[in-house]
């Protein structure tokens, strides 16, 4: 029977680790995520370009793109919680917001499918109060872009035309009421130009709908990537 002891060895560290390969089973969604959390609450629009590199950083592994996006969507739902939930819980919200804030408009558009009990959420618009009372004193401008859009006045399952349409009735109806010569500000959206285009009170002389120059600049610089160039096309959307 041989004989053998448990010792001790100080020295520098020189094991190398172990890398993950790409389909390692220990490198799955659940440890991505954790990994994606921190940036997700940095950054809620983190790309899965960059979700891919913060994984190649921490673990030396390469990982797809679907692995990414998998991670990325349970990283997200630990931190704001899942779509499910979160539609739940909106009603309660928008409850709130009419509570506290007396005068606020709420519109909501909900369909029902044929022989089916439950709803579908399709959108919702919301106007403060002080907004509406203080657009009294605005000059007749409003802005519109899909990404403002959902930010401050409306939620909506889709930019389409319809729901275009929806928002700007309810934004006519609730805020703008019976002030004329608004002047609409957009990009060349192709549902908004259209919706624009169905609705009489926002046709002129009731409204009149112009571009964007910081949409019109980006889509410029896009197909002229010429320095010379921007600086005339900034000096000729300023100059007026």
């Amino acid at each position: 029977m041989g004989l053998w002891k448990m010792g001790k060895y100080i020295g520098t560290h020189n094991c190398e680790m172990d890398t993950f390969n790409r389909n390692h089973f220990n490198l799955d969604v659940d440890l991505i995520s954790l990994q994606l959390v921190p940036h997700i609450e940095a950054v809620i629009t983190y790309k899965i370009k960059k979700c891919i590199t913060s994984i190649h950083q921490e673990y030396r592994c390469t990982i797809t793109k679907r692995k990414a996006y998998l991670g990325r969507k349970r990283a997200f739902e630990i931190v704001y919680g899942d779509w499910d939930k979160s539609f739940a819980s909106l009603p309660k919200y928008m409850a709130a917001l009419k509570h506290f804030n007396p005068g606020t408009v709420v519109e909501w558009k909900l369909e029902q499918s044929a022989g089916r009990p439950e709803y579908i959420f399709r959108y919702v618009f919301w106007a403060f109060k002080p907004a509406i009372n203080g657009f009294v004193h605005c000059h007749l401008v409003i802005f519109i872009d899909g990404t403002h859009v959902y930010e401050n006045f409306a939620i909506c399952a889709n930019e389409s035309e319809k729901a275009w349409m929806l928002f700007l009735n309810h934004l006519k109806q609730h805020v703008v009421k019976q002030r004329s010569g608004i002047c609409l500000v957009s990009d060349q959206h192709d549902s908004i130009l259209s919706s624009i285009e169905h609705l009489l009170e926002w046709k002129e002389s009731y409204a009149y709908q112009r571009y964007c120059v910081r949409h019109m600049k980006a889509n410029f610089k896009k197909k002229y990537p010429n320095k010379d160039l921007h600086y005339l096309m900034r000096m000729a959307v300023t100059d007026h």
